[in-house]
């Protein structure tokens, strides 16, 4: 349970759980996810996603994050997986995060999220947002195997897919939460690289939210003399020390101050 509350121009929020606490409320219900969901976009859309994608969204996009003055630190560590699909591994602090680093970014690759299904319950947008490339995690035991062939079909594709570790969002946090090991287990499995993405904030000069600035970490590779399973826990683990040295390594506006309640207080 979360509470949040302003005092003097300053915004706190009390929770509990900052692991499982629901910070967005957004109200969407979580369908299930059957083996016939299009996990892989359907060829005879091909087109249309092209539009949507390259067209539309992009240009849009973009413009969108130069307005905000959002600022990207080392993205030429990109051009290392430039020729290969990698798995991009990032904070969650924002309802646009997903948005962004497709956009502005990783603006020379496609890039497709992984997330939970709650994107496609709005009935007009889980279609843009399908061929934007949002794949959802199944709770249907039965589609796992189509989603897991569609994860290797997007790689083989070199294209990169983004997972935020953390699950739920946490608005303007400035720091890097525990997450476990078990989204790790596609780029162990697909020998892919991983590339930690942090973003951060600083105060504005000009407005009262503060500015954004995403840092690309070092790219992390899986070692040919571990196991699947090894290499799981070791990309999770390296991962997890970038975005932690990332995250204090920048001098960041607490926007939102967080403070952990007593349950039973």
């Amino acid at each position: 349970m979360k509470k949040l509350i302003k005092i003097n121009n300053k915004k706190f929020c009390f929770y509990e759980d900052i692991l499982n606490d629901d910070f967005m409320n957004n109200h969407l219900t979580r369908p299930i996810v059957s083996e016939k969901y299009p996990f892989i976009r359907q060829k005879i859309y091909a087109l249309f996603s092209f539009i949507i994608y390259y067209l539309i969204a992009l240009p849009i996009l973009t413009i969108v994050c130069k307005i905000r003055g959002i600022k990207v630190i080392n993205r030429k560590e990109l051009k290392k997986t430039r020729k290969v699909g990698a798995f991009i591994y990032s904070n969650h602090t924002n309802v646009f995060d997903f948005f962004t680093i497709q956009s502005y970014v990783e603006r020379h690759k496609r890039v497709n999220a992984i997330g939970y299904s709650d994107s496609t319950s709005i009935p007009i947008g889980k279609h843009f947002i399908h061929q934007l490339g949002y794949i959802p995690i199944p709770n249907n035991i039965h589609a796992m195997k189509n989603f897991m062939e569609a994860i290797k079909y997007y790689i083989d594709k070199k294209q990169d897919i983004l997972i935020f570790p953390e699950a739920h969002v946490l608005p303007y946090y400035t720091k890097i939460r525990p997450f476990s090991a078990t989204s790790f287990r596609y780029p162990a499995s697909l020998n892919a690289p991983v590339i930690p993405i942090v973003t951060t904030y600083y105060k504005s000069k000009f407005k009262k939210k503060p500015n954004i600035k995403i840092i690309i970490g070092k790219t992390i590779y899986p070692k040919k003399e571990l196991s699947e399973r090894e290499n799981k826990l070791y990309l999770r683990d390296e991962c997890y020390k970038e975005m932690v040295r990332i995250s204090s390594s920048y001098k960041q506006y607490e926007y939102i101050k967080y403070i952990q309640t007593d349950p039973e207080s």
